[in-house]
């Protein structure tokens, strides 16, 4: 089986600029006799009012740039929201991340799909072990349809398609830059003919059903904390990577928001096969129907089953929940430089989770290794 590589996505960022601005009343243009007697001031008086416009212009001027200053200087609060959905059908499941600003406008987009291929294709981490373990039906492996660009296109190809799955995905996410969850949503309700001749190059017969999804995303990350970011927001790069942060029985998302140098914003959850009971991800229910997933399984979101999933935890011993774990974990990498955490994550474990304040996972540095590898 071939090991799970990096999706990685390269995307430019947009945002609102900047810029306050001062403006002052126009003066209306003098009548007839304003202009005679204008003409009959002195020359005194003249000059006296030119000096008085410049040091208004003047003052003008100052405000503005003092203001624009300050502009610059608080930034634009950026949060990040993640859902899963589904997009496309019924045999496979979406999942979309989402940055917005503080007018909860999208300023990056990343959405990638999973899919059950034959096992000749590259799974996500740990895909072996799940088999093993009865999870996942022999000669199946759960996939990226990113990581699988060139595979997945090639059957898309034979039905007609002209644009790979990874280049109709990247134009749909450029599309959602610069506008909100509901213009989206609005644009998604109209016919198919409509989207895709609104969502240049997509050619995805469900590039509404994508388009929700980052809507989705979009609202989710307004009930997230938010970073206050300084720079130019059109200069940030979202990455995301599938990761083997912890052990072998489940598999790690991990976002970053980066300017090359620092983490801005991160995001992780991590997917395992719980029992039947629980809430799957989209679609579960025809995963076991087509036999990829073995009856009495679902693979399930830690984050969307917090409650279940940190009551085993505490059973162990735990007393911080997997969800408040993992927003311990981001809020710790947020703002770090990559250098940082890089000397961080080469730290025996006691000593990285002693850094990260409201932590205790005892693989805190392999959530922190993921993250950073998203940022770089």
């Amino acid at each position: 089986m071939k090991k799970s590589k990096v999706m990685k996505s390269l995307l430019v960022l947009t945002s609102s600029a900047f810029l306050a601005a001062c403006s002052g009343k126009s003066t209306p243009a003098p009548s007839s006799d304003a202009a005679t007697s204008a003409a009959e001031t002195t020359a005194a008086e003249t000059t006296t009012a030119a000096q008085e416009t410049s040091q208004a212009e003047s003052t003008v001027e100052d405000s503005t740039a003092a203001e624009t200053e300050k502009a610059q200087e608080s930034g634009v609060e950026l949060r990040i929201g993640q859902v899963e959905g589904a997009a496309h059908g019924d045999k496979c499941f979406t999942v979309a991340t989402a940055v917005i600003d503080g007018d909860n406008t999208i300023v990056a987009a990343f959405i990638d799909e999973y899919q059950f291929l034959d096992d000749q294709q590259t799974g996500v981490p740990n895909s072996d072990a799940f088999t093993e373990e009865g999870s996942v039906a022999e000669g199946k492996v759960l996939a990226s349809k990113r990581v699988n660009n060139e595979y997945y296109s090639e059957n898309m190809k034979k039905a007609g398609s002209t644009v790979e799955i990874a280049a109709n995905f990247d134009m749909i996410q450029e599309f959602a830059r610069g506008k909100t969850a509901a213009e989206l949503e609005e644009l998604a309700g109209k016919t198919q003919e409509e989207v895709l001749d609104a969502v240049s190059g997509a050619t995805l017969a469900d590039t509404a059903g994508y388009l929700t999804v980052i809507a989705d995303a979009a609202k989710a990350a307004e009930e997230s904390k938010g970073v206050a970011y300084e720079g130019n927001p059109e200069e940030l790069t979202l990455n995301v990577v599938e990761a083997a942060a912890h052990g072998t029985k489940c598999f790690t998302l991990a976002a970053a928001l980066t300017d090359g140098t620092s983490v801005i914003l991160s995001y992780i959850d991590e997917f395992q096969f719980l029992d039947g009971e629980q809430t799957g991800v989209p679609n579960s229910a025809s995963f076991t129907e087509g036999e990829s997933i073995l009856e009495g399984k679902v693979l399930g979101s830690k984050r969307v089953n917090n409650k279940y999933y940190s009551e085993n935890m505490k059973k162990a011993g735990s007393t911080v929940e997997i969800a408040a774990n993992f927003d311990a974990i981001q809020e710790f990498a947020n703002g770090k430089t990559i250098a940082e955490l890089k000397e961080l994550t080469g730290k025996p474990s006691e000593e990285v989770i002693d850094a990260v304040s409201g932590a205790t996972l005892a693989d805190t540095a392999g959530y922190l290794t993921a993250i950073l590898t998203a940022a770089e």
